[in-house]
């Protein structure tokens, strides 16, 4: 007995999810809503973390399970990205019209993968965790900046008159920092994607500083 006797919370969340390997009812209940196996495991695993910290008993867990379903529910279709509103940029100006076009796609381009990587952060670091609150704040910041960066540009091209070479280079300095804010949303992304079943926050952590960099140095710009 000793040591591997199971709590009756532990005991109850074996019987729900199953063992070492998802029980079929629990992997039915994960595809219709539309829920991955992956995640499956890892709303396991935070049970079994909240169960070690006394946070759920085993009379309350079948209500956080039906929580945890309804939280992740739907979070793994991936969709047609639904086209941001984005300026409609009137001008006779060929030039100034074909940027207003380039900004106008990245736009979509980042909107899009902000909702992607989030949902992937909220499976990686389940909430409250520190981490979870650290990563979000950041895509939070990046997506005040970004906004900020694609507003700027939108007046430039909306008030100038004609591009000159002072104008271009505004918009391509303007452009190349939104290229960079979906960099490393890029980024973010895969390293979550490839550490989605590790332990290992190391390299997550470095992208977090390196991205912390990133939203200064464009402030630092503007």
């Amino acid at each position: 007995m000793g040591i591997f006797q199971q709590s009756p919370a532990e005991r109850k969340l074996q019987e729900l999810t199953g063992g070492s390997t998802l029980s079929a009812e629990f992997k039915a209940l994960l595809k219709a809503n539309n829920i991955d196996l992956v995640t499956g495991e890892h709303i396991k695993k935070q049970l079994k973390e909240e169960i070690k910290l006394d946070i759920v008993s085993a009379e309350g867990l079948e209500t956080r399970i039906r929580y945890l379903i309804k939280k992740h529910a739907n979070t793994m279709v991936e969709e047609t990205p639904a086209k941001t509103k984005v300026k409609d940029f009137t001008t006779d100006n060929s030039a100034l019209k074909a940027y207003g076009q380039k900004i106008n796609e990245l736009k979509n381009e980042y909107d899009h993968k902000e909702k992607n990587v989030k949902g992937l952060i909220e499976k990686r670091f389940f909430p409250p965790q520190i981490t979870y609150d650290k990563f979000m704040n950041s895509v939070k910041k990046c997506n005040e900046l970004f906004n900020s960066q694609y507003e700027s540009a939108s007046n430039i091209i909306k008030l100038a008159a004609q591009d000159t070479p002072k104008i271009d280079m505004e918009l391509e300095n303007k452009i190349s920092s939104l290229e960079s804010i979906i960099k490393y949303i890029d980024d973010l992304t895969n390293e979550l994607l490839i550490n989605m079943n590790s332990g290992s926050n190391n390299d997550i952590k470095n992208l977090y500083e390196d991205m912390e960099d990133l939203i200064d140095s464009v402030k630092d710009y503007d």
